[in-house]
């Protein structure tokens, strides 16, 4: 199957721009042969000292274009592939050679011990500073290479830093990372000049989210989802999960011109007699995981399934912004039986019933979503109830919400709601492998219980809502089985006769005509 990705990429190849490699580059970054050079770093260091000051060259040195890559795999090396002809890779596991060759580059470099509070001071100072990062283990190979010591953080107290530090960085951004990551994320954090902080105890998420102006975005994840996601909500902003991911510094600026999408052709009109139901695989708002295994497990988006039967994958819409190479990639080797909304809620993870100003954050949510070219989307709320989904109906962009409670997401059990026309279609069922309070697999979210209370369920998607199902399949759950697509197959072949397998946004359609006069 990687084999077959590979191929199609090369296929591709000559559509890519690989974006301000065009432009002049800084000493040490040009090549022999005329073509932009880009450092790659294989394999990456292994240490907590020397993968913090990776991040921090990488981080520096790809402010304003790609200069520095981190050899990954999956989808991090469907893209590299993609660009080595547009570019001479300087191959290197070494950080301290990228230092010498780009010396001018750098201001200095902030001491700090990688294990503690003033990894995160550093990162956060990084970028306004055009500092390495260095910790007390490098300092004097930093000082033997001629690098001054912009300050050392190791006696900086966590009271007040963010009080005292965080003017120098930017605005409506936060990167929630723990001192345990020293690499991940952080390439983007310095690049940004953003503040990162992990549950500051000193003064609640919600305020920090809060002062750094509305809509910030916070970039990582915390210990309890829950928690987090609803103090950055209550502070203005919106997660996007990302603490395990890497090259984001670079990726912005990787750029694929993909045509946009044909229109799809509508749906045929429900009839009397069927039962019209979708399949969405969750967790599509994660970032690190659209950038990791999952274009290349067979679970997922290389399954052989795949284009078999119609399938709905939540997407995260500040992808086509964070990494729109990557984002192009999914577009172009889509099948027409793959269709994407938005992960939850939207433009990115919040809870619209905590959100302080739900117009305002919708509004930036449509934006996102519109940007991505996606007219539904999922919304996880913690608390309130569908009504919350009316701010997003609102808008003239957004055409339905399929709607989940934070737990269990189909508590409403497929009820749908009505806002200018408009439905907020809760999900019905779950495809989960989920313990029952006896330790044992719950038989009703298993594809033979699911087939069978839709095989329970009225047959008149004309007359009623009843016979519109939306399914959540767990991204995480049957991977002894196959994953996810094979959970899909399995219960589709067990569905009854004239069940209707459609896309979340042909079910939209569909519902539509239900709408109250």
């Amino acid at each position: 199957m990687i084999s077959r990705l590979l191929h199609g990429l090369r296929i591709f190849a000559g559509f890519f721009i690989l974006a301000g490699f065009a432009h002049a580059q800084t000493s040490g970054a040009a090549s022999t042969d005329g073509r932009p050079l880009l450092w790659i770093l294989d394999p990456p260091p292994a240490d907590a000292a020397h993968q913090a000051l990776a991040a921090s060259i990488q981080g520096l040195l790809n402010q304003d274009r790609a200069v520095v890559w981190i050899r990954a795999r999956s989808l991090q090396a469907l893209v590299l592939e993609r660009v080595q002809d547009r570019f001479t890779p300087a191959i290197t596991a070494n950080p301290w050679e990228i230092v010498r060759s780009n010396r001018a580059r750098f201001a200095g470099f902030l001491t700090c011990h990688v294990t503690n509070h003033t990894l995160n001071l550093a990162t956060s100072l990084a970028g306004p500073r055009q500092a390495l990062v260095i910790d007390t283990s490098l300092r004097q190979t930093a000082l033997d290479l001629g690098l001054t010591e912009v300050a050392d953080l190791r006696a900086v107290p966590a009271t007040h830093a963010f009080d005292r530090f965080s003017p120098e960085c930017s605005r409506g951004i936060l990167i929630h990372q723990p001192v345990s990551k020293p690499f991940h994320l952080r390439d983007l954090a310095v690049a940004r000049k953003a503040w990162v902080d992990f549950e500051p105890s000193n003064g609640s998420l919600t305020e920090r989210v809060r002062q750094l102006g509305p809509d910030t975005e916070v970039l990582g994840w915390g210990s309890d989802e829950e928690v987090f996601v609803r103090e950055s909500t209550r502070g203005g902003g919106w997660v996007i999960p990302a603490d395990w991911a890497l090259n984001l510094s670079a990726h912005r600026w990787l750029h694929d011109p993909t045509p946009q999408p044909s229109p799809r052709p509508a749906p045929a009109p429900a009839q009397p007699g069927e039962r019209i139901v979708t399949f969405v695989i969750s967790d599509g708002d994660n970032v690190q995981w659209l950038l990791g295994g999952f274009a290349t497990q067979p679970g997922f988006w290389s399954s052989p399934r795949r284009g078999s039967f119609p399938v709905t994958w939540e997407l995260a819409p500040r992808l086509a912004e964070l990494a729109p190479a990557a984002d192009a990639w999914l577009r172009r080797t889509a099948t027409p039986l793959d269709a994407f909304i938005g992960g939850p809620s939207g433009g990115g993870y919040y809870f619209p019933h905590h959100a302080p100003d739900p117009s305002r954050i919708a509004h930036r949510s449509a934006d996102a979503l519109a940007f991505a070219n996606l007219r539904v989307t999922s919304i996880l709320n913690s608390g309130g109830s569908p009504a919350d989904a009316a701010a997003l109906l609102a808008d003239p962009r957004i055409d339905g919400v399929l709607y989940k409670d934070y737990a269990p997401y189909n508590r409403r059990q497929g009820a749908v709601s009505w806002h200018q026309g408009k439905p907020a279609v809760a999900y019905r069922y779950l495809l989960w492998e989920q313990k029952d309070r006896t330790g044992k697999l719950r038989p009703d979210w298993l594809p033979e219980g699911v087939a069978k209370a839709i095989a329970a369920s009225p047959d008149d998607p004309t007359s009623t809502a009843e016979a519109f199902s939306v399914i959540q399949v767990h991204a995480w759950s049957f991977r002894s089985q196959g994953g996810p697509m094979e959970a899909i197959h399995d219960t589709i072949r067990q569905l009854p006769p004239r069940t209707r397998v459609v896309t979340a946004p042909d079910l939209i359609d569909l519902i539509r005509p239900l709408r109250p006069k």
